[in-house]
């Protein structure tokens, strides 16, 4: 294989560490980068330690070439913290500042990564709004839990997206989970773009629908210019079938005249009123 060379320019470039390490598991993902890419991420590992006792030329050769390199890794970390840590650090060692920078600033990344975490499982994402910008929330946070080192499986990930989609995405979801999809991530994001269009539609649908029924509904009235109102032709104001009166020809019970009924006859009214109509039928 061909020799990388170290070039912390490339680590430089990127953000150093701050001094307060709220950057820090971004830098150790840049710095393993680097030191893997030219084959001295195993000054990391180990602390140099003590020269080997003269025995061979060949011996020596390595142990200063693992010095070389112990030097060459401390020089890039220093120059990729901020002024207050390289004034901290610069008397350490490669492998010795990099175990006291993990125990301050480790603690940190735990926090945000518990942060991130508890947003990402809790994001929902309100009715009616844009599917596009819920599905950036969503993955934002996705590849933020990644760079902590948080590796969730993809159905994991799926079915918290589901999850979040309000209920006028339940269709959606009970079709995608009985059919037994197996997508990918972008995939569902482009498949909720779909149904994104499709949802909005039936609202308007709907909508339209509700309005029609409103316009085409019964107990219209017409308004005379004084604002009251009155019934509209040929029908009653309270919609109730009129009841008919008595015919001329009918026979009151109580005073056997014609022309009206019992409760409407004068004389049984009078004799109701001064209790007199004891014994009689009604």
């Amino acid at each position: 294989m061909a020799h990388v060379v170290l070039n912390f320019n490339a680590f430089l470039e990127k953000t150093k560490l701050k001094d307060d390490g709220s950057n820090y598991t971004d830098w150790v993902r840049n710095l393993r980068i680097i030191l893997i890419a030219a084959k001295k991420d195993y000054v990391l590992e180990a602390p140099l330690g003590e020269a080997p006792i003269l025995e061979n030329q060949d011996v020596m050769n390595a142990w200063q070439s693992r010095v070389d390199d112990y030097s060459l890794v401390q020089c890039g970390m220093l120059y990729s913290l901020e002024p207050g840590l390289q004034k901290r650090f610069e008397k350490h060692g490669a492998y010795e500042m990099f175990e006291e920078l993990k125990m301050v600033f480790q603690a940190h990344a735990r926090v945000e990564r518990y942060e991130v975490s508890d947003k990402f499982f809790s994001c929902k994402m309100e009715e009616n709004s844009s599917v596009s910008e819920h599905i950036l929330r969503m993955s934002g946070l996705h590849n933020r839990l990644s760079q902590l080192g948080v590796n969730l499986p993809d159905d994991a990930v799926i079915d918290r997206i589901l999850q979040s989609l309000p209920p006028s995405y339940k269709s959606f979801v009970m079709n995608f989970n009985m059919q037994g999809m197996e997508k990918t991530i972008p995939e569902v994001y482009s498949m909720l773009k779909s149904a994104e269009v499709e949802i909005k539609k039936e609202h308007q649908v709907l909508m339209v629908n509700k309005t029609t029924k409103f316009k085409k509904g019964k107990g219209k009235k017409n308004f005379k210019k004084d604002g009251k109102g009155v019934a509209a032709p040929g029908k009653p104001v309270t919609g109730k079938k009129p009841r008919n009166g008595p015919k001329p020809e009918t026979e009151c019970f109580y005073c056997k005249k014609s022309g009206h009924w019992k409760r409407n006859c004068p004389k049984y009214l009078a004799d109701k009123k001064a209790g007199n109509t004891k014994g009689t039928a009604e």
